[in-house]
C-alpha cells in the first residue's frame, strides 16, 4: 500500500473521530469546519486510492459518489447551525437530494463491477420497508410532507445495500466485497438514525446524544467505501 494512502487513511479516521467527539450535535463553526474537513478527507481517501492504483470507470463513479455525500454531508449540517435555522426545510431537501445522488453513483459502480440479479430489488423492498415502518412506528416519527416520498427514498436507499449483498454472496473480490457491505449498511443505519433526529420530535439533548450514533455510522460508511477501492481497483 503506498505511503499517501495510508497517510490519507490515518487522517480520514483521526479527523472524522474528533468530529464526532467534539461535533456536540453539529452546533457551531468549529464542528461544521471539523465537518467539512472530515467529508473531504474521505474522498480525498478515494481520489488518492485512484491515483495510487489507477482510475476505472467503477472506481469513478464511486469517487463522484463520495463528493456528491461530500457536499451532502455539509449542507445538511447548515440548519444547525442558527443563522440557517429559519430555511431547514429548503437545505434539509437539497442535502437529500446530494445523497441521493450519491446513491445512484454507488449503484451504478457497483453493477458494472458486480453485476445485478432481479432478487436485489425484493431485497431492497424488504430492507426499505422495514426503513421505513420501523421508524415510523417503532421511533413514531411523523415524516410531514414527505410522508409519501419517504417509502421511495427508503427502498432506494435500501438498494446500495442489497446490491453489496449480492456482491458478497456471489464470492467476487471477497475482501473488497465485505468492505463494502459493512460500508453499506453502516451508511443504512446512520440514514435510519438521522431520520429520528429530523422527525422524531426530540428534545435537542436527545438530539445530540443521536448525532453521536449517526456520525459515528456514517464516517464509519464513508472510509469502508473509500477504502474498498484499495482491494476493488
Amino acid at each position: 500500500m503506498d505511503t499517501i494512502i495510508i497517510v490519507l487513511l490515518v487522517l480520514a479516521i483521526v479527523s472524522a473521530t474528533a468530529f464526532v467527539i467534539f461535533s456536540k450535535g453539529q452546533r457551531g463553526f468549529l464542528a461544521l469546519s471539523l465537518k467539512a474537513l472530515s467529508s473531504f478527507l474521505f474522498t480525498f481517501l478515494a481520489i488518492g486510492i485512484c491515483f495510487s492504483l489507477g482510475l476505472t470507470l467503477p472506481a469513478m463513479f464511486f469517487v463522484v459518489g463520495l463528493l456528491a455525500s461530500c457536499f451532502g454531508d455539509v449542507i445538511l449540517g447548515l440548519p444547525d447551525m442558527v443563522e440557517m435555522q429559519k430555511k431547514s426545510s429548503i437545505i434539509t431537501l437539497i442535502g437529500g437530494l446530494f445523497f441521493a445522488l450519491a446513491h445512484a453513483f454507488y449503484l451504478a459502480g457497483m453493477i458494472i463491477m458486480f453485476g445485478f440479479e432481479w432478487w436485489i430489488i425484493l431485497v431492497a423492498i424488504a430492507l426499505g420497508l422495514i426503513f421505513f415502518f420501523g421508524n415510523k412506528f417503532i421511533g413514531k416519527l411523523d415524516y410531514g410532507k414527505l410522508t409519501y416520498g419517504m417509502p421511495v427514498y427508503s427502498i432506494f436507499v435500501s438498494l446500495v445495500v442489497a446490491e453489496s449483498i449480492m456482491a458478497f454472496i456471489s464470492g467476487a473480490n471477497t475482501g473488497g466485497s465485505v468492505i463494502l457491505l459493512l460500508g453499506f449498511i453502516f451508511f443504512w443505519l446512520s440514514d435510519i438514525v438521522l431520520m429520528n433526529i429530523y422527525f422524531g420530535n426530540k428534545t435537542d439533548k436527545q438530539k445530540q446524544f443521536l448525532y453521536y450514533f449517526n456520525l459515528s455510522f456514517y464516517y464509519a460508511a464513508q472510509i469502508l467505501v473509500a477504502s474498498s477501492l484499495i482491494l476493488l481497483i
